[in-house]
């Protein structure tokens, strides 16, 4: 089993100190979100918490993940870095390959993109971008980024991009490994097509029909002998809780975001959140 810090909601000043403490106690990566901006109003219920409550507050830190993991990357050497999840069809196919290759330079192949099609409407309305077919659009966007970030000439032709023969470079040394994010038939269809599937917080009676349900996509793509990984958030990280969803099938564990006692973002000072990554390496990692 490996372990992901997740790094949501924390100031961007603490960042390079929590990412050379996560390679010291043995993570294997550190965890990015995304958002735009955070409206004075929330006026769309927040599809992962318990309550539908929106989990932090309008001063709550949402760097750039792609500018973020090219500046950590130069302060490690082995971390990896995730986004969970980049939404991708709020952006243009060219802009995130762009922003992704950069990064998986800059890091020496250490990038996972884990995508997601987003839930809410009012940030792909500010970006400018149709909300409505974000499923389809992410298809396309997958299949085209992929092509750019090889670095070669490429064309395409399809329902929402068409371009002529063009190149982006540099293009990556190594194919950037790509997750999706999302439950839903139509997640695990598109998760089953790439390397692996992240999952949010789940109670553990819902992962084994999350794990067939994949493996089910994977096998009518023939698939079912690759490489595959199924990743997730717990509510609880007992030694009997991690034996258990490995024995599910769950390859790799994200170590949840520092909330406070009311499931929002949390006001731990960075020393505190230091000693907690190295409680839970100390007991799970080393």
């Amino acid at each position: 089993m490996k372990y992901w810090q997740v790094m949501a909601l924390v100031d961007m000043d603490e960042l390079p100190v929590l990412a050379r403490k996560a390679e010291e106690f043995g993570f294997e990566g550190m965890a990015l979100a995304d958002h735009l901006v955070t409206f004075e109003t929330q006026y769309q219920a927040y599809d992962y918490s318990r309550d539908a409550t929106v989990l932090w507050y309008p001063e709550t830190h949402w760097p750039d993940p792609w500018v973020e993991i090219g500046a950590l990357s130069q302060v490690t050497t082995t971390l990896k870095f995730m986004t969970t999840v980049y939404v991708l069809p709020m952006r243009d196919p060219f802009s995130a390959a762009k922003a992704i290759a950069t990064a998986a330079r800059l890091s020496n192949n250490r990038v996972v993109l884990g995508a997601g099609i987003g839930w809410q409407k009012s940030e792909f309305d500010l970006a400018a971008q149709p909300f409505e077919n974000r499923g389809k659009r992410t298809d396309e966007m997958l299949d085209i980024i992929g092509r750019l970030m090889a670095g070669e000439t490429v064309e395409y032709h399809g329902r929402f991009y068409d371009f002529p023969r063009l190149q982006m470079s540099p293009g990556v040394t190594r194919p950037v490994p790509i997750l999706i994010g999302g439950r839903s038939p139509a997640a695990y269809k598109r998760a089953a097509r790439f390397d692996g599937w992240i999952g949010a917080q789940h109670q553990l009676e819902d992962i084994p029909g999350i794990v067939a349900a994949l493996r089910a996509e994977r096998a009518a793509l023939g698939k079912e002998s690759e490489p595959f990984e199924i990743q997730l958030n717990l509510y609880d990280y007992g030694a009997d809780t991690l034996k258990r969803v490995a024995d599910m099938g769950i390859t790799q564990i994200h170590k949840s975001a520092w909330l406070d006692e009311n499931g929002r973002a949390g006001r731990m000072s960075v020393d505190d959140k230091i000693r907690d990554m190295e409680a839970f390496a100390n007991a799970f990692i080393r």
